[in-house]
C-alpha cells in the first residue's frame, strides 16, 4: 500500500473517531426505566473509540508494516465486533446482555491478541499457525453474534407487536440494518488482511459506521421510546392493565355457566348468567363509545391498556370479540382505521396519504398501504384518484 495514502487515512480516521468519542461521551441518556444498560453500553463504547483513535494515530506515525497490520486488524476487528454487537443488543433486548459475560469475552480476546503478537515477534515460525487459528475464531465469533442478534431481534419484534397488537417490525428495521452494516464491515476486515489495497475503502466505511453509532445513541430515546416499556429491565406494567386473578376466574366461570342448558340451571347459575349479561352489555356500550370517539386512531397504545379501559379482562374480552364479531381485537381495530382513512380521503381530497396515515393511528406508511390495499382492494394512491 502507498505509504502516504496509509498515513492520511489513519491520521484522518484517528482525528474523526476521537471527535466522535467526545460526542458519545457527552451524549445524555435520560434516566428512564430500562435505560441503565444503555448508559453502561455507552460508557464502555466511549473508551473503545479513544483506544481505536490512539491505535490509528500510532499507525499514522509508525507507517504501514506488512507484518504487524494483519495481526492488529484481526485483534481490533474482534474487539469491535464484541462491543458493537452488545451495544446493538442493548438497543433491543437489554436483559439479553450480561456484562460479566461481555467482560469475560473481552478478556479472552485480549489474551488471544497477546498470544498472537508474542508469536509474531518471538515465535515467527509458528505465527501463521496462530494467525489462522485466530482468524477461524473470529469467523466463528461473527457467526455466533449474528445468530444471537437475529434471535433477540425476532423475539423483541414479537413482544412489541404483542404489546401493541400492531405491526411494528418496520419501526425496528433500522436496528437490523445497522447490525448487518456492522457485520459487513467485520467481514471486510477479513478481506483487507489478504487485499491491503482495499484499506482505502475500509477506513472511510468504518468511520461512517462509527458516526452512525453515535447518532443512534443520540436519537435512541426519541426513536425507540415506544419500545422502552416492552424491553425495560424492570417488570413490565402489564399487570396494571389486567384485572385480578379472582375476577378473571369469576368471569370464566360465568362464561361456562352461560353455556349450560337451562334444564340443569340452578339459582346460582341464573344469577351468574344475569351478571354475565350485564358484563356483556357494559362491554358493548364501552366498545360503541370506543368507536364513536374514534379512540382506535390513537397510536402506541398497548392493547392491554385498551382492554383495561373497557373494565374487563383479556380472557372475557377475547371471548366477547369472537362471539360478537368473529375476529380478534387487532383485525377489528385495523378495519376501523382503514374505514376511517377511506372516509377522510373521500371528504378531504386535500389530505396527503402521510397525513391520513398518521391521523388514523399508523406509525408506518408501508403498513398503512399494505392494510389499505388488503381491505379496500386498491392502494391509497389509486383510491384517492377517484376524488380528484
Amino acid at each position: 500500500m502507498d505509504e502516504t495514502t496509509y498515513e492520511f487515512l489513519t491520521g484522518a480516521s484517528a482525528f474523526v473517531i476521537a471527535i466522535l468519542g467526545v460526542m458519545l461521551a457527552t451524549t445524555k441518556i435520560l434516566p428512564e426505566s430500562g435505560l441503565a444498560k444503555l448508559r453502561k453500553a455507552r460508557n464502555i463504547l466511549v473508551p473503545s473509540y479513544f483506544v481505536l483513535s490512539l491505535l490509528s494515530a500510532m499507525c499514522c506515525l509508525t507507517g504501514y508494516d506488512r507484518r504487524i497490520e494483519p495481526a492488529s486488524t484481526l485483534f481490533v476487528a474482534s474487539f469491535q465486533s464484541l462491543l458493537f454487537t452488545m451495544s446493538m443488543l442493548v438497543f433491543i433486548r437489554p436483559n439479553a446482555v450480561r456484562w460479566s459475560a461481555v467482560f469475560r469475552q473481552a478478556g479472552g480476546i485480549t489474551v488471544a491478541g497477546i498470544v498472537l503478537f508474542v508469536s509474531l515477534f518471538c515465535f515467527t515460525d509458528y505465527f501463521s499457525w496462530f494467525f489462522y487459528v485466530g482468524l477461524t475464531a473470529y469467523v466463528v465469533q461473527l457467526i455466533v453474534y449474528t445468530r444471537q442478534f437475529i434471535l433477540s431481534y425476532r423475539k423483541t419484534v414479537q413482544e412489541v407487536e404483542d404489546y401493541y397488537d400492531d405491526d411494528e417490525e418496520s419501526r425496528l428495521a433500522w436496528l437490523k440494518t445497522g447490525f448487518y452494516s456492522a457485520l459487513a464491515i467485520g467481514v471486510m476486515a477479513i478481506l483487507i488482511i489478504f487485499n491491503p489495497g482495499w484499506y482505502k475503502f475500509f477506513v472511510p466505511l468504518y468511520v461512517v459506521f462509527y458516526s452512525f453509532m453515535v447518532i443512534w445513541f443520540v436519537n435512541y430515546y426519541h426513536r425507540m421510546k415506544f419500545v422502552i416499556p416492552v424491553i425495560a429491565s424492570v417488570p413490565q406494567e402489564a399487570n396494571v392493565c389486567a384485572v385480578s386473578a379472582e375476577t378473571v376466574a369469576s368471569e370464566i366461570k360465568k362464561e361456562e355457566a352461560a353455556e349450560e342448558t337451562t334444564e340443569d340451571a340452578t339459582p346460582e347459575d341464573a344469577i351468574a348468567e344475569d351478571e354475565m349479561s350485564e358484563a356483556r352489555q357494559a362491554l358493548k356500550e364501552r366498545l360503541q363509545k370506543y368507536v364513536d370517539e374514534k379512540e382506535y386512531c390513537q397510536s402506541d397504545v398497548p392493547s392491554g391498556m385498551v382492554i383495561a379501559s373497557f373494565g374487563t379482562s383479556k380472557t372475557f374480552f377475547r371471548q366477547y370479540m369472537k362471539s360478537c364479531y368473529g375476529i380478534d381485537f387487532r383485525p377489528w381495530r385495523k378495519e376501523l382505521r382503514i374505514r376511517e382513512a377511506s372516509r377522510l380521503f373521500a371528504e378531504h381530497p386535500e389530505y396527503s396519504i402521510e397525513d391520513v396515515c398518521e391521523m388514523v393511528g399508523y406509525n408506518n406508511s408501508s403498513n398503512f398501504n399494505r392494510d389499505f390495499k388488503q381491505l379496500m382492494g386498491m392502494t391509497p394512491k389509486c383510491y384517492c384518484k377517484q376524488f380528484l
